[in-house]
C-alpha cells in the first residue's frame, strides 16, 4: 500500500450555520496540509451538525455552495477530505458522507438508520468505493460500525482504508471502549487499516483513533476539545502476501482464506 498521512479532525459544528462550519472544515484542511497531510477526515455530520429533528431545516443540497467551498479549497490544497453533512434531495433526506480528490466526488448515502434517524431520513443503497493515492477507500457511518458485512463488501471492491465517522455523543472512556471492542476486528479480519472520528457536540462527544491491518492500535484522542490527530499509513498489506503466494500465520489474509459458507 502505498505511504499516506492522514489527519482525522473532530469538530464541534454550529447547527444552522453551514457557512462557519465550512470555515472551520477548511482551517483544519489548511493545518492538516501543513502538517504534510495528504487526507483530511471529519466526522459524520461535520457540516451541517447532527439533529435529526431539525433535519428538514437544516439539510444541505449536495452540490451547494459551502460543498463547493470545500472542494474548492481542497483542490487548491492538493489534498483529498471526506466530511459529513444531512442531506436534502428533492423530496428525501439522508444522512451523507462526501469524499473528495481532484474533482471527484464520491458521496456514500447511511444504509443503515440509527433508531432515532428512521423517522426522517431515507437509507441509501449503494457502497461506493473512494481513490486517492493509488488508495481504495470505504465508508461506514456511527453505528454501522456494527455491521461487518459493510466491511466485507468494501474489502471485495479492494479497500484499503476503511473510514468510520460517528456523530455518537460517546466521550472519553465510553467512547474509547465501544470503539476498541469492533473496530481492531474490521481493520483485522479484512487486512485493511479502519479510522475513526467522533463528533463533538456542546463539548461533549469527540474520539478520534487509528487501527492498522492486523487490529493494532497506533493513533488516539478521547478528549473533548477540537482536535487534528495525525497518523501515517502505508506498508505491506496482508493479501500482498496472499497474492505473492507467501502464507504464514505472521502474514495471514485471513479475508483471501475464508470460504464462502452462506
Amino acid at each position: 500500500m502505498e505511504d499516506s498521512r492522514l489527519a482525522l479532525v473532530q469538530i464541534c459544528p454550529e447547527k444552522g450555520k453551514p457557512e462557519e462550519n465550512g470555515a472551520k472544515i477548511i482551517s483544519f484542511m489548511k493545518e492538516a496540509k501543513d502538517e504534510n497531510a495528504d487526507l483530511a477526515v471529519f466526522p459524520e455530520c461535520s457540516l451541517t451538525g447532527y439533529d435529526p429533528q431539525r433535519s428538514p431545516e437544516l439539510a444541505l443540497e449536495k452540490d451547494c455552495i459551502y460543498i463547493q467551498e470545500i472542494e474548492a479549497a481542497a483542490d487548491e490544497l492538493g489534498m483529498a477530505v471526506c466530511f459529513g453533512f444531512m442531506e436534502r434531495d428533492e423530496d428525501a433526506l439522508y444522512i451523507s458522507q462526501e469524499f473528495y480528490c481532484k474533482g471527484e466526488k464520491t458521496l456514500y448515502r447511511k444504509t443503515h438508520l440509527a433508531t432515532r434517524e428512521e423517522e426522517y431520513f431515507k437509507e441509501g443503497n449503494d457502497f461506493p468505493t473512494a481513490e486517492y493515492r493509488h488508495i481504495t477507500i470505504g465508508m461506514q457511518l456511527c453505528w454501522e460500525s456494527h455491521i461487518p458485512q459493510i466491511s466485507t463488501v468494501y474489502r471485495k471492491k479492494g479497500a484499503h482504508l476503511l473510514l468510520f465517522p460517528y456523530a455518537s455523543g460517546m466521550s472519553g472512556e465510553k467512547c474509547k471502549t465501544n470503539l476498541s471492542i469492533h473496530l481492531p476486528a474490521r481493520a483485522s479480519d479484512n487486512g485493511c487499516f479502519a479510522a475513526a472520528c467522533n463528533l463533538l457536540a456542546e463539548k461533549t462527544g469527540g474520539g478520534l483513533a487509528v487501527w492498522d491491518y492486523k487490529g493494532k492500535l497506533i493513533a488516539e484522542y478521547f478528549g473533548d476539545e477540537e482536535k487534528l490527530l495525525l497518523c501515517d499509513l502505508g506498508g505491506i498489506l496482508p493479501r500482498e502476501f496472499f497474492s505473492a503466494g507467501i502464507s504464514a500465520m505472521h502474514t495471514l489474509s485471513y479475508f483471501d482464506k475464508t470460504r464462502d459458507i452462506f
